[in-house]
């Protein structure tokens, strides 16, 4: 008895077409996220991210129903990565004991193991001021998270030197600062990638003006001017 070669393939399981579309859309993801490191947001058409992925536009738009969808998803993927590898080398910088240590390890890692979800965050930032809207809420949710994570650090290193209560806003005045800083460097830092001033000295300026900050306000004359 001859086998019916005409025989239709069966139909992939539910779990397998589920596996199948998870993959597609963190191949979107990956690609959609080096994009917009590179080129903005303005710059990455959803037609430059099916061609780099090869993903055609309409399954694109079914995984994220439109662009500013699949922005949101990547900064929701980045941020938990980029938190965690952020983490993950602080914790294991043993240098990290004062307050105006901004934490070397950590800080390479922002600028020089993974600037591309840091770069998209400002850039994003610049783009969309003027328009609003949940992407420019989602970076701003990231960055609050970013400020309470470095207000959390350095409250944790000023015990001993002050009461809690002035400790926790002394924390929050030196983490408003820290971002001041991370923001202005780290852009200079993609300008002359180094040339001018290497990563290390850097952070040694960011430490000298934190710790300078650090004593005058728990001495209480840095809270002049204060808002």
């Amino acid at each position: 008895m001859s086998s019916n070669t005409n025989a239709p393939n069966p139909k992939p399981s539910q779990g397998v077409r589920r596996e199948r579309g998870a993959k597609v859309r963190e191949r979107v993801l990956e690609v959609a996220t080096d994009l917009m490191a590179r080129r903005g947001y303005s710059g990455t058409t959803i037609s430059a991210i099916s061609k780099a992925s090869g993903v055609l536009p309409a399954s694109i738009y079914w995984h994220f129903e439109n662009k500013e969808g699949l922005l949101g998803a990547v900064i929701d993927r980045a941020a938990d990565a980029w938190f965690e590898g952020a983490a993950r080398a602080a914790d294991q910088d043993e240098t990290d004991t004062t307050p105006e240590q901004l934490n070397h390890a950590g800080f390479r890692y922002v600028f020089e193991e993974a600037p591309e979800f840091f770069r998209v965050l400002l850039l994003i930032s610049l783009e969309r001021r003027d328009e609003g809207g949940p992407t420019l809420e989602s970076v701003k949710r990231v960055r609050a998270r970013f400020q309470e994570r470095l207000v959390d650090r350095l409250e944790q290193r000023l015990a001993g030197s002050c009461d809690p209560e002035r400790g926790r806003h002394v924390a929050e005045r030196l983490a408003s600062l820290a971002l001041v800083l991370v923001d202005g460097s780290f852009v200079g830092h993609q300008i002359d990638a180094g040339e001018t001033m290497p990563v290390e000295e850097r952070y040694a300026q960011m430490s000298w003006i934190m710790g300078l900050a650090r004593a005058a306000l728990v001495s209480g004359e840095g809270e002049a001017g204060a808002a």
